[in-house]
């Protein structure tokens, strides 16, 4: 079921197009994220169906009802919808608690509420502090904690974690979807960080200059792109030039069972072979190639080699009895290629 339904939406700074023509559904319960990088518009989606951005055209509905349209706008407090910005942005002169409970009425149940979310975030021995005392990561999950006091239909994050550092984003990031999931909470994540979208989403947009390139789970978009951009933005990848034939390719790495990602493409075309480096592995009966650089990551290594003919090629292996530079290699592909025009 949707719990978000945006239909062709567009959103203009000025005379300036900013969205155009998004069609998005976000299902109840789950987490997606919006996937893009910087000035696709990802925030300013997440802004428009907060309802802090007029719509040109188009329909913003929450729950059913609708909540924008070139006509209609309803106030962003009236809409049920939870905001994590980047930054935390609490009130500096109000205590953890208070931050916490802005936005509910005075009360016993007020009191209650701030408790419960304080110890959800564990944040539970801090609520009499202030903002200055806290730590990055203390913040941020204050700030989670105050978008969820008000039990919204959805939660919308603005890379939340951008501003942490990368021992601290890791470990909240997982912190707080594992409380998003136990709440049952409908989340749109904005993040240009691929980790991030692929290991917490349950589904994942690309967008690029305001228009959205693949809809998909995080496995889909990751080993289904829909286009070599799509493919290079979620992930690193190995490009060849290669031909199409019946169901495979020929390329620098042989003749390759593929998947033709482009239906105008037609037997014995030039296409655009790609592949993700973790699908190319060590094979001694494979085809040859001159190892070029080792670049040692602990738990695995990026080999970067040269085929024949002169391409370059890489592949992700466990980083134990590693070739050196100037040694020769075989090569062979573990999975399908992927082949676009």
């Amino acid at each position: 079921m949707s719990w978000v339904r945006i239909d062709g939406l567009h959103v203009k700074y000025g005379h300036q197009s900013v969205l155009d023509g998004i069609n998005l559904d976000i299902p109840s319960g789950k987490i997606t994220s919006v996937l893009g990088p910087s000035g696709c518009g990802k925030t300013t989606l997440l802004r428009s169906i907060a309802g802090l951005l007029p719509v040109s055209e188009g329909t913003i509905e929450v729950a059913g009802s609708l909540v924008s349209s070139a006509k209609v706008s309803v106030p962003p407090e009236r809409r049920g919808i939870g905001w994590v910005p980047q930054d935390a942005s609490l009130f500096p002169h109000l205590s953890v608690g208070d931050n916490i409970g802005f936005g509910l009425p005075k009360g016993p149940s007020r009191s209650a509420r701030v408790t419960d979310l304080a110890e959800l975030v564990g944040l539970s021995e801090l609520l009499e502090r202030s903002p200055s005392q806290l730590s990055g990561g203390q913040a941020q999950r204050v700030s989670l904690a105050r978008a969820l006091a008000p039990r919204p239909s959805v939660v919308l994050l603005d890379e939340p974690f951008a501003a942490l550092d990368p021992m601290l984003r890791v470990a909240l990031r997982r912190e707080v979807f594992d409380l998003l999931r136990v709440q049952g909470s409908t989340a749109l994540l904005v993040t240009h960080d691929q980790e991030e979208a692929l290991s917490l989403s349950d589904h994942i947009t690309v967008m690029m200059g305001g228009r959205i390139l693949q809809r998909g789970t995080p496995r889909e978009v990751y080993e289904r792109p829909a286009t070599s951009w799509v493919a290079r933005f979620v992930g690193s990848t190995v490009e060849l030039s290669g031909r199409w034939g019946v169901n495979s390719v020929s390329c620098g790495l042989g003749e390759l069972p593929a998947v033709l990602m482009d239906e105008s493409v037609r037997q014995g075309d030039e296409v655009r072979v790609v592949l993700r480096p973790e699908w190319i592995e060590l094979d001694p009966s494979g085809v040859e190639a001159e190892v070029t650089s080792v670049s040692y990551a602990g738990h695995d290594a990026l080999l970067e080699v040269r085929l024949r003919g002169g391409s370059q090629a890489r592949t992700r292996v466990v980083a134990t009895h590693l070739p050196r530079v100037g040694d020769r290699v075989g090569l062979s592909v573990r999975r399908a290629a992927l082949a676009y025009r």
